[in-house]
């Protein structure tokens, strides 16, 4: 898979099929129109190519930077693990905002990017005041390009969105988000070294550095994880948040007690997959409390596992 990081610098031979997008998370819906660029492409012998964001489009319009499902390098990774041939990343910006729907067709999609076919989500508009669309394709290049809608995708009746699994994940609701995403919710980076107060009351964790700092974070509290290390897959509790029984440090901290693993694994990477929230944060009176919880999170999740 080859990536471009602007329009100048795309350099595609061959006739390809597009899909425009987002992507945050890559959930059923979002896989729902890379499967149908797939096909689409299969069928007509064409190459792949999507056309993404480096940042989510309300950051323009809010000021404010969002917090992503799944940040860029994970985006790559998995368009790439889905066998898409070639990636635009673009910003969305005053430019993308301004430039009306026609001359993105003609300057991009049909000049640069050779595309024959155009597969869009149900809901996706683009140009200037969003003129863009399948309809205003069949409209207006009918001659030029094929336009192809995928229809919604529902869990339980529930339209899938990322804004909608991000308000699962904010309500600790991590099975909703993974029956939406199609797999558990995960965040990923390096082991670095806490403060032991783990280890002095039993039960060592592996405190994480995320690897991207705009990855979207589940309500706080206590999860059943998955974890997945070099040496290899295990269970784990995780806890998010503050850590008000050990200190009044600033800041989030995320900390994993791997069960059955005690090795070293400090600057090593670690991904861990939401599988159930056990409970909420909460402050206890003492270490002895403290531990007791643990030793309770930990009953509960061998029962759960069972």
């Amino acid at each position: 898979m080859k990536c471009f990081y602007s329009f100048d610098t795309v350099s595609i031979d061959s006739p390809t099929a597009v899909t425009i997008g987002m992507f945050d998370g890559l959930h059923l819906g979002h896989l729902k129109v890379i499967q149908g660029c797939l096909t689409a492409a299969k069928e007509a012998n064409l190459k792949t190519c999507v056309i993404t964001f480096s940042n989510h489009p309300a950051d323009h319009f809010t000021g404010k930077r969002n917090e992503l499902l799944m940040p860029m390098q994970e985006k790559i990774a998995a368009l790439e693990g889905l066998g898409i041939d070639y990636v635009i990343i673009i910003p969305f910006d005053a430019y993308i905002v301004e430039l009306p729907a026609k001359l993105f067709i003609q300057e991009h999609l049909v000049h640069r990017l050779k595309a024959q076919k155009v597969i869009l989500g149900y809901d996706n508009h683009f140009g200037k005041n969003r003129e863009g669309s399948i309809s205003y394709i069949k409209e207006h290049f009918s001659t030029e390009l094929e336009a192809i809608s995928i229809d919604v995708a529902k869990v339980d009746e529930v339209i899938v969105s990322s804004s909608q699994i991000k308000k699962y994940l904010s309500e600790g609701e991590v099975q909703k988000a993974k029956a939406m995403l199609g797999h558990y919710f995960a965040i990923s980076g390096i082991v670095v070294h806490g403060n032991q107060n783990g280890r002095k009351i039993g039960f060592p964790t592996a405190n994480m550095s995320l690897n991207a700092d705009n990855k979207f974070i589940p309500q706080l509290g206590v999860y059943l994880c998955e974890v997945h290390i070099k040496e290899g897959t295990y269970f784990g509790l995780t806890n998010m948040g503050y850590r008000p029984t050990l200190n009044k440090d600033e800041g989030i901290h995320i900390e994993t007690h791997i069960l059955g693993f005690d090795g070293d694994i400090y600057g090593q990477g670690i991904e861990i997959r939401f599988m159930e929230k056990i409970r909420s944060e909460k402050r206890f009176d003492s270490f002895e409390e403290l531990k007791n919880q643990i030793a309770a999170d930990l009953t509960w999740a061998k029962l759960y596992l069972a």
